[in-house]
C-alpha cells in the first residue's frame, strides 16, 4: 500500500493547466521529521538520497475526481489517462487541465484524489489534493 502525497494545487479557470507530479518513495519504514531528520525504522541509518526508488508507471493507468468536500455527490471534474486527461511517463503523472474542465465552475475550494490503477488491477491512491480555483475574469 502506498501513503498518498498531499498538495496544495490552484486551478487557473479557463486555462489550459499541466501540472506535472514526480514521485519518489523509500522501500522501507522511516522515523523523524523534516527538521531532526530522517533514518531508517529497522537500522536507524540516516535516509540519503540514494535510498529513494523513482516509481515507475509503466503499464499503469489514472484517474482523478474532483469534488467540493469528500464525500460530496456532484464530480466538479474528472479526467482520466484514457481520455488523455492524465499522462502517464516514467516516474512522472500529468495532470492536463483543459479549458472546459474549469470553465463554467462556481467553488471556491475542492478536494482532488488521484488513483493509479497497476498493470496487475491493484488500485493505489497515490495524491490527495487540496485545491483551490482561480477565477477567470476574461470571457
Amino acid at each position: 500500500m502506498t501513503t498518498p502525497a498531499k498538495i496544495k494545487l490552484t486551478l487557473y479557470q479557463g486555462a489550459t493547466q499541466r501540472v506535472p507530479l514526480q514521485r519518489r518513495y523509500l522501500p522501507f519504514a522511516v522515523t523523524g521529521d523534516e527538521c531532526s531528520g530522517y533514518k531508517n525504522a529497522c537500522t536507524g541509518a540516516p535516509v540519503l538520497p540514494t535510498d529513494y526508488t523513482d516509481e515507475d508507471y509503466t503499464g499503469c493507468s489514472a484517474r482523478m475526481q474532483i469534488r467540493e468536500d469528500v464525500g460530496a455527490p456532484a464530480v466538479l471534474v474528472e479526467l482520466t489517462s484514457v481520455g488523455g486527461g492524465i499522462e502517464l511517463a516514467g516516474d512522472t503523472l500529468t495532470l492536463v487541465f483543459q479549458p472546459l474542465d474549469t470553465a463554467g465552475k462556481n467553488f471556491d475550494t475542492a478536494v482532488g484524489h488521484v488513483e493509479v490503477i497497476r498493470p496487475n488491477g491493484d488500485v493505489e491512491r497515490h495524491y490527495e489534493i487540496a485545491i483551490t480555483l482561480s477565477q477567470e475574469v476574461t470571457l
